[in-house]
């Protein structure tokens, strides 16, 4: 009865004993670099004219499109606008004029 209650505790004190040895060396020897990020296409790499340089300039005029109208989104769904809401959200109604006026410019 006696050896049977020490192998269950050596058991189990190596186990906790494995399980930190395991957490040591995740954290320290075989941690792996992080990834970097994708790297960002640039349009303006391009020339305008080609397609591709199209393509990628109306593409980023989307996403702008997008990001600005979750701001104005935003704004508007405050209760009371404050005079540097309002300011904010006329700068980015006109730069949402301005992406599309270059828009139909093209």
């Amino acid at each position: 009865m006696y050896r049977k209650t020490i192998s269950k505790r050596l058991l189990f004190f190596g186990m906790v004993l494995l399980m930190l040895l395991s957490a040591a060396l995740a954290f320290t020897v075989l941690r792996k670099p992080r990834p970097a990020a994708f790297p960002k296409m640039s349009g303006p790499g391009l020339p305008a004219v080609s397609g591709l340089g199209k393509t990628l300039s109306v593409y980023q005029d989307l996403e702008q499109l997008e990001v600005l109208a979750q701001e104005v989104r935003h704004i508007l769904s405050k209760k009371k606008l404050l005079e540097a809401d309002s300011v904010l959200l006329k700068c980015r109604l006109h730069q949402i004029d301005s992406i599309y006026k270059r828009a139909t410019a093209r």
